[in-house]
């Protein structure tokens, strides 16, 4: 990878990286611990039709596990396997489980379900994005809220999914020293520069915090480490917009289409939205190079610089944090094109991180005003929406035929989230706490 990254924004990838991965870069940060699970492993990290070796193949793990007491006597070999397709679904489901363990071991290993002892660092798949995070939150008062909200939700006492796998768990963990081992591969993360983003990041800071609040009054323990996962990835989005775009003076703006018609206007200048975005991310890395933030890797900012064809690769990191956190679509990577329009989930989080439950009802261009203010949304429903895109030169939207039916989609899902009302002389106000 390319130390471009690391003197650019302060951790290095240029490659696809799942939310699973930067949460488990994040939350063995804030623990300081790892714990090895090569039973949990040899349970989960398996294919079908593949030829296993060890004990990650059937007939090998199959007496280990009733041997060690793991599992009784009276469960066969093929209930094993059917049980071993339940959890590896489970621990899973980002798709970033591999044989950890093997003669000729995957990618690493992140497993889906959060709780302290199923914490497993392998790989630096993340380039060490989660260690610079929690870095960024604890230099301030609600950032060290937020990390603390983190800490008693992964050592809640024996959530519901922790007992699925709460036999294959090891009770010793290692030490992780995440800032030595960032420390030798980027340098000491200079105070300063925590303390400068740390202050331009505080309205998405406060924000989590909100969100965090809320969740802790409206969530079981899974879903609010669900929240704070996708919430931790807008901010961090957030933050690679901001430093590329921020010091151009133009204002943030993510055009978000949730009307549903691929064929719209709102649907093209979306999709234009995201791509200048990107383009202005790669842009910026002139910038950092002209304030001497590549002094240290001159050669490799050359290379990229004059090599034909040789723009920096970030784009690829921003896509996925797009996708992934759910504030882009669509997923497949057949279609090209990809626009701003929140997930379900991802909307919910956004409302909750910028709505606390103690504000009750707020009318929807408040609710609209704060999801600009601190996380760039426009979604064409703000008096001052019009002007501001054609400032930023979407000159084709026409407010009747484009903004307004946006708005009515957006309405119809919040409505169906259960945090937005209808009234019957036609006011729509929103609130945190979910009606139906």
């Amino acid at each position: 990878m390319s130390p471009l990254y690391g003197a650019a924004f302060g951790f290095n990838t240029d490659r696809r990286v799942k939310p699973v991965h930067f949460a488990t870069g994040f939350f063995v940060s804030l623990l300081g611990r790892n714990y090895r699970d090569e039973i949990l492993n040899n349970v989960v990290a398996f294919s079908d039709g593949k030829d296993l070796t060890g004990l990650y193949a059937l007939n090998n793990l199959h007496p280990e596990l009733v041997r060690s007491g793991k599992m009784a006597s009276g469960v066969g070999k093929r209930e094993l396997h059917t049980l071993r397709k339940h959890l590896r679904c489970l621990a899973g489901n980002d798709d970033a489980v591999f044989p950890a363990y093997a003669e000729k071991a995957g990618f690493g290993c992140d497993y889906s379900t959060a709780a302290h002892d199923i914490l497993t660092r392998t790989k630096d798949n993340d380039g060490f994005a989660g260690f610079f995070t929690y870095s960024i939150l604890d230099a301030t008062d609600d950032g060290r809220f937020i990390l603390d909200f983190a800490r008693r939700c992964l050592n809640a006492p024996n959530p519901t999914l922790r007992q699925v796998f709460q036999p294959l768990l090891e009770a010793e963990h290692t030490e992780e020293d995440s800032a030595s081992r960032y420390e030798a591969r980027f340098g000491e993360l200079d105070t300063k520069r925590v303390k400068g983003i740390a202050k331009r990041a505080a309205k998405q800071t406060k924000a989590l915090r909100t969100l965090c609040e809320n969740a802790d009054s409206l969530a079981a323990t899974e879903t609010k480490l669900r929240f704070l996962i996708i919430g931790l990835c807008l901010w961090l989005f957030h933050y690679l917009i901001e430093e590329s775009v921020g010091n151009t003076g133009e204002p943030i703006a993510l055009l978000a289409d949730v009307s549903g018609d691929s064929r719209s206007r709102m649907r093209a200048q979306s999709r234009s939205s995201y791509s200048r975005l990107r383009e202005a991310l790669i842009a910026g890395f002139a910038t950092f190079a002209e304030s001497g933030r590549f002094d240290e890797c001159a050669e490799a900012w050359d290379y990229v610089k004059d090599e034909q064809q040789g723009r920096p690769k970030f784009e690829e990191f921003y896509r996925e944090l797009a996708l992934r956190s759910g504030l882009a679509q669509p997923r497949a990577s057949r279609v090209p094109a990809k626009h701003f329009e929140p997930q379900p989930d991802t909307l919910r989080v956004l409302v909750l991180s910028v709505l606390p439950v103690s504000d009750g009802f707020v009318a929807l261009t408040q609710l609209l005003d704060r999801l600009y203010e601190v996380w760039g949304l426009v979604f064409g429903g703000r008096p001052q929406d019009a002007d501001l895109l054609g400032q930023l030169c979407y000159v084709a939207l026409d407010q009747d035929r484009d903004l307004t039916p946006n708005v009515t989609a957006l309405v119809e899902l919040l409505s169906d989230l259960g945090l937005a009302t209808r009234f019957s002389d036609g006011l729509v106000m929103c609130h945190s706490q979910p009606r139906f």
